[in-house]
């Protein structure tokens, strides 16, 4: 089929001719925009100029699997610019990622081309690929929307997490030296070696109260044990009567006896020396509590000094916040703000589209009139490269037997070659011997 176009010729105005141009394949188009976008799409020119009304259907569908490299590229960019990169390296970076995820996406629309349809399970499978693709590209692009409430949210963890070590280091390490009341958590991080502790003479002044209780409990025994001999005595002198009691008024043998026991006993309890004994330590203690005042004021500032400095050196420790930071810290704000919650899902959702939607779109389509030429184009070559093989085998099939009868009609000749040279040889040897029997039987008839 062709069309007739009218030209008016450059050379005459008046004269008209007519130039034959043929309708199929139309004519090619090999370059600007949409020739580009269709490059993306993976389609065959030479077979599209047979459908050209298609050109325009396969550039929106280059377009779609571009922008989702784009945003690939944009997803890669906002990531490394969150980070110390150097700026040379974050372009390059971004759009080799978008690179790969756009080659990735134009495989899995190239493979489709040519089918009469998608089956659900390649249509799940390439779906599902999708799908995990959108996901990888949008978490990065969610850090970036919210990158001022995520550093945010993360400047406030660490704080609660440099306030409980100090409060843990204030709770393990007390100022005045003591034991910590409850030691619970208090691992080998937690306990500072602070020099300076007024925790030995905290030890001796507890050992001394203890030994003044014990001196305190002995006197006490012994007070007691000399009003009750006193009593008893007094009663006896009295006259009271009870049991072990005489019951007669004045000093008589009991009254003498019971007052002697009673002065022997408190000769014999060494009443006074434990008096001394109780003074000595009560100055004892007096003179570690002062010590321990004087040490503990020193050690309080040496302890609160040590505690900034654990402190600093923790915060100084913290590095930059990474990735898993940032993703935690909008975890936390997702779970506290339901609008962040649901602009992260819808943002999600969005990206998950726009990087299923060539593959959407292929299965949601009917089978372009490209994909039938492009069907029967892909078995006619299956149908030529069968020949073309099957030619070339029977002609090579061919060569190889010209080639073996060849070699058997060569090693024919050789061998009657062979064989005449050999009988040559037996007839020279005979005639060379037929010679010999002559010229002997000559010599012999002459000799005799």
């Amino acid at each position: 089929m062709s069309e007739t176009v009218l030209i008016r010729s450059q050379a005459d105005e008046d004269t008209v001719e007519l130039k034959h141009e043929p309708y199929r394949p139309a004519k090619p188009t090999r370059r600007g925009p949409g020739y580009l976008l269709r490059q993306i799409a993976g389609v065959d020119e030479t077979i599209l100029d047979w459908v050209p009304e298609e050109r325009h259907r396969y550039s929106r569908l280059g377009a779609i699997v571009l922008n989702t490299g784009l945003m690939a590229a944009l997803s890669m960019l906002a990531l490394l610019g969150s980070h110390d990169v150097p700026i040379a390296a974050l372009v390059p970076a971004a759009l080799l990622w978008g690179y790969v995820i756009l080659t990735f996406d134009r495989w899995l629309i190239t493979d489709t081309h040519g089918s009469s349809g998608m089956g659900t399970g390649k249509f799940l499978a390439r779906l599902a690929i999708s799908i995990l693709m959108g996901l990888v590209v949008a978490e990065p692009l969610l850090l970036w929307m919210f990158s001022s409430d995520v550093h945010t949210q993360i400047g406030k963890d660490r704080t609660t997490l440099l306030d409980t070590y100090r409060s843990t280091l204030k709770r393990c390490n007390p100022l005045s030296g003591e034991p910590p009341a409850d030691a619970s958590g208090c691992t080998k991080e937690y306990v500072l070696n602070v020099p300076g502790s007024p925790r030995p003479l905290l030890d001796s002044k507890k050992a001394a109260e203890d030994e003044r209780v014990k001196i305190n409990a002995a006197i006490a025994d012994i007070d007691t044990e000399i009003k009750r001999r006193e009593d008893l005595a007094r009663q006896e002198c009295n006259g009271t009567s009870g049991r072990g009691l005489t019951g007669r008024v004045g000093e008589g043998p009991n009254c003498r006896q019971l007052r002697g026991e009673t002065a022997e006993y408190i000769a014999s309890s060494n009443r006074p020396q434990r008096q001394d004994e109780l003074n000595a330590v009560n100055t004892k203690i007096a003179d570690i509590g002062a010590q321990i005042s004087t040490a503990s004021q020193g050690y309080a500032e040496a302890v609160s000094k040590a505690i900034k400095e654990a402190v600093d050196a923790k915060e100084a420790a913290l590095e930059t916040p990474g990735l898993l930071d940032q993703v935690r810290a909008l975890s936390q704000l997702a779970d506290q703000n339901v609008f962040v919650q649901l602009q992260s899902w819808l943002l999600r959702l969005l990206l998950v589209v726009l990087d299923a939607l060539p593959v959407i779109t292929k299965r949601l389509s009917r089978p372009t009139t490209y994909d039938g030429l492009l069907s029967r184009q892909l078995t006619i070559s299956d149908k030529l490269h069968h020949k073309t093989l099957k030619s070339r085998s029977d002609q090579a099939l061919g060569d190889l037997d010209v080639q073996i009868q060849e070699t058997e009609h060569n090693i024919r000749v050789r061998r009657e070659r062979i064989e005449e040279q050999g009988r040559d040889a037996e007839a020279d040897r005979q005639a060379t011997l037929d010679a010999q029997i002559e010229e002997l039987a000559r010599r012999l008839r002459g000799d005799s």
